[in-house]
């Protein structure tokens, strides 16, 4: 699994689209790089969802909590991650790597592509 990551500070090389990383929890979250320069999660509470509201009768285990209480809450980080993300347009691989000290972001660089293994899809193990 992974964690979403969403950047509101430009990237160096101006990607725009979605990112992920697995140097946190790995388990869905929603990290976002404020403008401020701030790593934040997205924290909710969750509710149970009543049987007549949730989508399929025949499986009541889909549809059975809801997010509430949205917010995010600032994680004071401190040291280095990486995210990545590819272009949907033509597959091209975009890898950062930022770094926060007490919490506040220091600077996000681009990882060459030499500097991350390719894998050829055809290549046989």
């Amino acid at each position: 699994m992974f964690d979403h990551v969403r950047c509101e500070v430009p990237l160096p090389d101006g990607f725009k689209g979605e990112m992920q990383t697995k140097d946190f929890a790995c388990t869905l979250s929603n990290l976002l790089i404020s403008v401020e320069g701030r790593l934040t999660i997205e924290d909710c509470d969750w509710e149970d969802v009543p049987l007549e509201e949730r989508p399929n009768p025949k499986f009541p285990f889909i549809g059975a909590r809801r997010a509430i209480n949205k917010r995010w809450r600032d994680l004071d980080f401190h040291g280095d991650f990486r995210f990545y993300g590819a272009q949907t347009s033509n597959g091209k691989w975009h890898e950062y790597q930022a770094r926060f000290t007490h919490g506040a972001l220091e600077f996000i660089t681009a990882i060459p592509e030499d500097a991350y293994s390719q894998v050829d899809p055809s290549a046989k193990q």
